[in-house]
This record gives structure tokens, sequence and C-alpha cells, in this order.
């Protein structure tokens, strides 16, 4: 039968694939590694560059970043497909919550509220997988 619950974890667990296969194809395409990765890429490696150019890191640096972060993604993914909420959704909010602080503390803050309108979905989403445990 198909409940909210396992929708809800469904769709978290393609939205974070996804967004980690993106993230590997604009990493890819930014290092010459698949140049035709760039049309699947996310442009999170450029964003990610503007951001910390203050900071003057590598690039090399920054594609590390980009890396973790889709190593993250994944873990969340594949976390939310095996129905382990609890640390899919803890991972989620450290990952947007950290991406919410950095934007703030850049001053990006076009950036800034697309992490936080993320971050305020996956705690929604976590207040309606909270509340169907609540009933059981």
């Amino acid at each position: 039968m198909l409940s909210v619950h396992r929708s809800l974890l469904t769709v978290l667990s393609a939205w974070h694939g996804l967004a980690a296969f993106k993230n590997l194809c604009d990493l890819c395409a930014e290092f010459g590694l698949v140049p035709g990765a760039r049309r699947f890429g996310s442009k999170n490696f450029g964003a990610i560059e503007k951001l910390l150019a203050p900071a003057r890191l590598p690039r090399e640096a920054l594609g590390v970043l980009l890396a973790g972060v889709a190593a993250v993604e994944t873990a969340i993914a594949v976390a939310f497909a095996r129905d382990r909420a609890e640390p899919a959704f803890a991972l989620a909010i450290v990952l947007f919550g950290s991406f919410a602080l950095i934007d703030e503390t850049m001053t990006d803050y076009e950036l800034d509220e697309t992490h936080r309108d993320i971050l305020v979905l996956i705690l929604v989403a976590r207040l309606v997988i909270g509340h169907r445990e609540s009933l059981e």
C-alpha cells in the first residue's frame, strides 16, 4: 500500500540523489573529466567559486568541497531509501543549515534564500514524518 510516509521518503531520496548526481556532473565537467556532463551539471561549482572568492582557495579545494557535498547528499539519499529517516533528516538539516550559515557569513542573500527554502522544506517533511510516528 502506498503511504504518505513512504512516498515522502522516496521523493526525498530521489531529490537528494539527483542533487548528488548533478553535483558530480558539475565536478566532472569543471575538471575536464567528462566535458559532456556540463549539460547535467548543477552549476554549484561556479556558485561556490563566487561565494568563496574572498578566501582565494585553489580550484582543487573547491572541488573537494563540492565532492564532499555530493557524498553527504548520496548518504542522505541512501538513508531515505532505506527508511532510515532520522539520520537522513539529521544530515539534511546539518547540510542545508550549514549552507544557510555560510551564505549569511558571506552575505550572499540570493543563495541564502534558496538554502533557507530547502531547509524549511526538509523541516516540514520531518514534521510530517514525526506526526505520522506519533500516531502509531
